[in-house]
């Protein structure tokens, strides 16, 4: 691969909050020990943050604003800091020549992601969005099985996520309305939205409750229908306990997906009064069927993003989830807020 034949690509980490600390720090650490990445600047307003940070990336510069760390060069800026910062963290970068990772929800607006995404075109560089679960192996899958009608036409499709809010959030900027304009749904949504236009396309009609009473909703339902005929109910939550579930009702089985289990899954075939546990691993040759590795695993996933974003850089093309996708989700979510109704406990 191109990214193999040149140096480390040098990045900028632009916010050292908890997504930083728990999975963008721990795959530039393997990057790095690979030759892949450099960790060249480390950017954050907190110098509780910066310091941990610069404890794993001892030779990057550190800065409290981003245009300094700009300034110094660099080949990739992944921007981490609080969405409300997105927009304007994101173009800064462009401007300064950097391509850009921007940790989703890739913007607070529709219009900020389209300010991006232009930006990016004028100066032509590449933006991806931080949509990691895309790169699960099980959603790939998934993705397969309906493509592909592997287990006859999908039907519906149940999810439940979420439960106590236990995110090592550095600051309340996820609690404070100034800060972000939405609650659970532009949290944990942006994903599972983001997986369902993935699969399914852009949904044929929508309705939408949450609990907002005018500050940030903590619990949202979504019940959405697509032009295959399939229905996907979204139960999404910080406060009630979830199923932590996506289950998938096909004509001749149902396919259980754990939340964050990246290479699992669970498929109970119809008329068969027993379930298949299995872990997805590479190919099988049968030639030599000795047993295969097994297939990343939700840290790794943000490994494989990383590497997809390198070697586009590198390559000059489109990143496997570039801001024409990441726009998408939050389009989807700003209808939804337009078109809310008062949600009623328990669902």
């Amino acid at each position: 691969m191109p990214r193999r034949a040149n140096r480390a690509a040098k990045v900028v980490l632009v916010g050292c909050g908890a997504v930083v600390r728990l999975f963008y720090g721990p795959a530039l650490a393997e990057l790095e020990r690979q030759g892949i990445a450099e960790v060249c600047g480390l950017v954050d307003p907190l110098a509780e943050s910066r310091h941990t940070m610069a404890t794993v990336f001892p030779r990057a510069s550190v800065f409290v604003h981003p245009g300094g760390a700009f300034a110094i060069g660099g080949d990739l800026a992944i921007i981490a800091s609080p969405p409300k910062y997105h927009c304007q963290h994101t173009t800064a970068a462009i401007e300064a020549g950097l391509d850009v990772l921007c940790e989703k929800p890739m913007a607070s607006s529709v219009q900020d992601c389209e300010i991006m995404i232009e930006a990016a075109r004028c100066h032509g560089r590449i933006l991806a969005v931080g949509q990691y679960k895309r790169f699960f192996p099980v959603y790939r899958a998934i993705k397969h099985f309906i493509q592909q009608e592997t287990f006859g036409a999908l039907e519906s499709v149940a999810i439940a996520e979420g439960g106590k809010f236990r995110w090592p959030a550095s600051s309340d900027s996820f609690f404070r309305k100034e800060q972000t304009p939405g609650g659970v749904m532009l949290d944990i949504g942006v994903h599972v939205l983001d997986l369902l236009i993935w699969w399914l396309g852009e949904p044929a009609k929508f309705s939408y409750k949450d609990d907002t009473l005018g500050g940030l909703e903590a619990n949202a339902l979504l019940i959405a229908s697509f032009s295959q005929g399939v229905t996907a109910t979204v139960r999404l939550s910080r406060d009630w306990e979830t199923l932590n579930t996506y289950t998938f009702h096909f004509d001749r089985a149902t396919v259980h997906v754990r939340v964050n289990r990246a290479n699992q899954a669970e498929i109970t075939f119809k008329k068969l009064p027993m379930t298949f546990a299995a872990e997805l691993r590479e190919a099988v040759n049968a030639a030599f069927p000795s047993q295969t590795p097994a297939l990343e695993s939700n840290t790794q996933a943000f490994v494989m993003q990383l590497i997809d974003v390198i070697d586009a850089i590198y390559e000059r093309r489109a990143p496997f989830v570039a801001g024409r996708e990441g726009i998408r989700a939050i389009r989807w979510i700003e209808q939804c807020y337009r078109n809310r109704q008062c949600l009623s406990m328990p669902w």
